[in-house]
C-alpha cells in the first residue's frame, strides 16, 4: 500500500531540489518573450512552488504540506519529469549521466505515485 509514511528525508530532498529545477525553468521562460496570460500562469506556478519549498524548508515533513500543497508538489515533480525528459531527449549525456538522470526521473515519478496515492 502506498502511503505519505513512505516518503523520506531523501525524499523530501528530492522534492525540494525538484521544486527549485522548475523554478529555474520558469525563470528560464520569463526572460523570453512572454506576456499576457501565459506569464501570470508562469508567476502564479513559481509562487506556489516557491511556497511550497520554503513550507519544506521549514519543516522538512511531507505532513507539513497541506491537500492543495502536495497536490502542488506533485505539479513541481511533474514538471522536473518534463524536463528530465527533455535532458534525456537531447542526447548530449554520456553513459553515466544518463543512469543518473534516469535515476532522478525515476525518483521523481515514484514520488509522484505516493503523493497521488
Amino acid at each position: 500500500m502506498k502511503s505519505l509514511a513512505m516518503i523520506t528525508e531523501k525524499d523530501i530532498e528530492v522534492v525540494k531540489i525538484a521544486l527549485n529545477d522548475s523554478i529555474s525553468d520558469i525563470d528560464k521562460e520569463l526572460k523570453e518573450d512572454v506576456t499576457g496570460r501565459k506569464r501570470v500562469e508562469l508567476l502564479d506556478y513559481k509562487d506556489k512552488y516557491l511556497k511550497v519549498c520554503n513550507k519544506l524548508r521549514q519543516n522538512p515533513s511531507i505532513y507539513s504540506l497541506n491537500e492543495t500543497e502536495l497536490d502542488i508538489a506533485a505539479g513541481g515533480l511533474n514538471d522536473a519529469i518534463q524536463l528530465l525528459d527533455d535532458i534525456l531527449e537531447s542526447g548530449e549525456l554520456d553513459d553515466l549521466e544518463t543512469k543518473e538522470t534516469i535515476a532522478a526521473k525515476d525518483e521523481c515519478s515514484h514520488l509522484v505515485d505516493l503523493l497521488a496515492g
